[in-house]
């Protein structure tokens, strides 16, 4: 009996090994997914639904907290954003999209609160997107 007790926790053990080096090993094999942050950042000032600013001025907000946060790298781009409000009112307003990978999520949401500061906001869209893979492509050489 004490045979086939020990043979019975032997196979345990050897399962629980193999099934832990698996583990270890498909965490090597399988990347983590980077996460891709997009920021909507309106312009108009969230109590007179107007742009309360030159749109230039507006733009290099963005811009510098960006770059105070991602000087590493992010994308901009100006957009024309639409949204109804709670009381049904469409409003249009211009849009600046900011795009980062490589970032933490912590950092991009003292970004955000920093540009819903500056910028009399309700909100500003943070898009979290899984991304397989990034690579900075140099040409084919």
């Amino acid at each position: 009996m004490k045979k086939l007790q020990f043979v019975i926790l032997c196979s345990i053990a050897t399962i629980a090994i193999g099934l832990s080096s698996w583990s270890l090993i498909r965490s090597y094999i399988t990347p983590t997914p980077e996460i891709e942050y997009t920021l909507y950042v309106g312009t108009n000032d969230k109590d007179t639904y107007q742009l309360e600013m030159p749109l230039e001025e507006a733009r290099s907000i963005v811009h510098n907290t960006m770059m105070d946060h991602f000087s590493n790298g992010f994308t901009m781009y100006d957009a024309k954003g639409v949204w109804r409000d709670e009381s049904s009112v469409i409003t249009l307003e211009y849009t600046f999209v900011c795009i980062v990978e490589h970032a933490d999520k912590t950092e991009v949401y003292k970004a955000a609160d920093e540009l819903i500061t500056k910028l009399n906001q309700n909100t500003i869209l943070v898009v979290s997107n899984s991304v397989s893979k990034v690579d900075f492509y140099t040409g084919s050489k």
